[in-house]
């Protein structure tokens, strides 16, 4: 009797228990509340609360009804039904608890998401969507620690494409060597779009272009007009001084790429320009680097690399006046011009003066001149340097050698001889100064002091017989 008495007890248990964890309601409900969400009735928060009501002891549509919520930027309903979905299965449903860490997530408190995820993980360890959210979320604080999550569900699930999220995370936190790595142990075939995007950017990024082409290449083989992946090929074709290619791909940028699909800037017509400039095409090269001049990029340092491409397309079509006007405009576009910038504006000056002739070549000779003059008054420590472009373009002009260098070298070698070490540079320049000082002493019948300075070449270059010659033959002409 006893037996029999214990047996209905624990029927009657069985059928308590069965019937409070039945589940309520139907997938239409999910359907159903996302139509209320989406067109906002008068009654919605009555027809929210029916629904959550009458779902009150099914999880699975409980956290569908708070995917729905957090979609619609509802984060108080949508908590809400995560905390129910959660109780109801004693607050070890990893749904729930990923729902509320999206919604930390979504409201910027990284240390409560990443918490949450940790909580779904521990609930369901083989849920690869807590251990992904978990790795983005905790990349912030620690790329090798969201790394080591991975690598937990690397082992608990291992069919999952751990590497590739590796590659995606720590490209995101710009740890791109990291991301090369992660990405390299997939196969292309395995590799999404985004995949070969970022893959091969981390590569341009570490200077590898010719790796990053070859992944460039296995993704446009899968998507022959992809914007960004042609994009990449043309400039990985320019820095690998492949211009031929580099247009081929600019080419399907420019023009076979659907409008719709890409938004061409400043920066695409510069690299097309540096492929036209590399191909030896400099007047298209300079109507691309202007065409890029007018489009409205964000980047106003980039109209300063512009204005020097024009300018380098101008001096290789030996157009030295428009090449000078736009190297000035480069130097005004460079906030951080240096000495070595201004120095280029003198080069181009002088290059103009020596394809002059008569007056408006010792014209052009004079305003180099006066630009180096300028160059060592506002950069004291490029002097030298200066000195040493002035006493040569001195020296081309005194063809009788009146001594027009005269200043210019003395000076010269008096900084360049007070330097605690004399190196490669000092020692060109000194060997520039000291033949010009000889010749015109020879010139001015004063063969002490030539022999003086033919004694200095020697020093500079010991093993030269021509100038063994010259001493020797100066040595007697001095007694």
């Amino acid at each position: 009797m006893k037996t029999m008495k214990y047996l209905l007890m624990g029927a009657l248990l069985f059928g308590c228990s069965a019937s409070t964890m039945a589940q309520t309601g139907t997938s239409a409900d999910i359907d159903a509340l996302k139509e209320i969400i989406k067109n906002k009735p008068a009654d919605y928060d009555k027809q929210v609360k029916n629904y959550v009501s009458k779902n009150k002891k099914n999880a699975e549509n409980l956290v569908a009804f708070g995917r729905a919520f957090f979609e619609a930027e509802d984060s108080v309903n949508a908590k809400e039904c995560a905390m129910k979905a959660n109780a109801l299965k004693k607050n070890n449903y990893a749904p729930a608890y990923i729902l509320l860490g999206d919604l930390a997530a979504m409201g910027d408190r990284g240390g409560e998401a990443a918490s949450n995820y940790e909580q779904a993980i521990l609930a369901d360890p083989k849920n690869p969507d807590a251990y992904r959210k978990y790795a983005i979320v905790y990349s912030r604080v620690s790329p090798e620690g969201a790394v080591a999550k991975l690598e937990e569900l690397r082992n608990e699930v291992p069919s999952y494409p751990v590497d590739r999220l590796i590659g995606h995370i720590s490209y995101s936190q710009q740890r791109y060597a990291t991301a090369i790595e992660a990405f390299s142990k997939v196969s292309t075939s395995e590799l999404t779009r985004m995949d070969f995007i970022e893959y091969a950017r981390a590569l341009q990024l570490a200077r590898k272009y010719d790796e990053s082409q070859k992944v460039v290449v296995a993704g446009l083989a899968k998507e022959p007009l992809n914007a960004t992946l042609n994009r990449f090929a043309m400039m990985n074709c320019n820095d690998l001084k492949q211009y031929s290619e580099a247009l081929k791909y600019a080419e399907v940028l420019f023009t076979k790429v659907d409008k719709d699909s890409v938004k061409l800037s400043d920066l695409d017509y510069q690299n097309y320009g540096k492929a036209l400039f590399g191909n030896e095409q400099f007047e298209e090269a300079i109507a691309k680097y202007k065409e890029a001049l007018a489009q409205p990029g964000e980047d106003k340092s980039l109209h300063a690399d512009l204005y020097k491409g024009i300018s380098d397309s101008y001096k290789s079509l030996k157009d030295y006046p428009n090449a000078i006007e736009s190297y000035q405009s480069y130097l005004n576009a460079k906030e951080d011009a240096d000495a070595t910038d201004q120095a280029g504006l003198g080069l181009l000056q002088n290059s103009y003066a020596r394809s002059l002739e008569g007056e408006a070549r010792a014209e052009a000779f004079a305003k180099a001149d006066k630009m180096w003059e300028e160059l060592a008054v506002k950069f004291p420590d490029a002097e030298e340097y200066a000195l040493w472009q002035r006493g040569r373009l001195m020296a081309q002009q005194d063809t009788d050698l009146t001594g027009l260098a005269k200043a210019n070298f003395e000076r010269l070698i008096e900084l360049v001889t007070a330097h605690e070490e004399v190196d490669a540079t000092d020692k060109t320049r000194l060997f520039d100064a000291y033949s010009y000082l000889m010749r015109y002493n020879v010139k001015q019948k004063n063969n002490k002091a030539a022999y003086e300075n033919s004694k200095k070449l020697l020093e500079l270059q010991p093993d030269d017989a021509e100038i063994k010659k010259v001493v020797e033959a100066l040595e007697k002409a001095a007694n």
